[in-house]
């Protein structure tokens, strides 16, 4: 059974410095590039999401290392020094990430799913919108990646890495986020956007379904990881991260 799983690592109860969970998807990567480079030595790894809650922190794209960006990391450090600033390897341009957001990072080999990576990042949205849907709303997908409950006011950021076929980063959806991070950066460089969130959009469905939960976060993470396998036709095996 366990080579029709999927692995579901959720990583709780605390919320972790982004350079944490990075740094446990590193791992993931590197083991699946290893089963490939040496396969009669490194056995082929289980197919895995990473759920998870950052404390705050600005991410950039790639792309970003101009002049330009990297005087915007010095602004924020200077009018958000709680949150930490990282250049990552996703695509995209920067956003933030923090409490009250929940973090999934799939790590899958799409060519044993058969998936472009068109279709893998439709995926993550049709994924995203079937998890928002629990709660009442009505998301959608635009010409701009994401998913997005108006043409301006965007829910959930996508953000992916491919190397040889394996994915890292993901998506990161707004549960009951503090916005006011959003204020200090044009997130995914569309100024004509604006973030919001589950609790924001639906207060009463969010305040009835979590009133009771200790950690809302952890239980959309499982929410959103059913929904995946779902869609990987997949067995889940869940692995509590402590």
């Amino acid at each position: 059974m366990a080579s029709r799983a999927l692995k579901h690592i959720n990583i709780s109860p605390t919320r972790i410095a982004y350079s944490t969970g990075a740094a446990i998807q590193d791992v993931l990567v590197k083991n699946y590039l290893d089963s490939k480079r040496i396969p009669d030595i490194v056995p082929r790894p289980v197919p895995t999401v990473l759920t998870m809650e950052f404390l705050p922190v600005y991410t950039f794209g790639r792309r970003q290392h101009d002049a330009e960006s990297m005087q915007k990391i010095e602004q924020l450090k200077r009018m958000v020094p709680e949150a930490a600033t990282v250049v990552t390897m996703r695509g995209g341009q920067t956003t933030f990430h923090g409490p009250g957001q929940l973090v999934a990072y799939p790590i899958i080999d799409l060519r044993e799913f058969n998936l472009s990576s068109k279709c893998y990042v439709r995926m993550l949205e049709d994924t995203t919108i079937e998890l928002l849907k629990g709660f009442g709303l009505r998301a959608k997908t635009t010409e701009n990646t994401g998913v997005w409950l108006s043409s301006s006011e965007k829910v959930a950021s996508i953000g992916v890495h491919l190397r040889r076929y394996i994915t890292s980063h993901g998506v990161a959806i707004n549960a009951s986020t503090d916005l006011s991070y959003f204020d200090q950066i044009v997130a995914c460089g569309l100024p004509e956007s604006k973030a919001i969130s589950i609790k924001q959009a639906a207060p009463d469905e969010w305040e009835r379904q979590m009133a009771a939960v200790k950690n809302p976060i952890h239980e959309l993470g499982n929410r959103f990881a059913d929904i995946l396998r779902q869609r990987l036709n997949r067995q889940l095996q869940q692995v509590q991260q402590r």
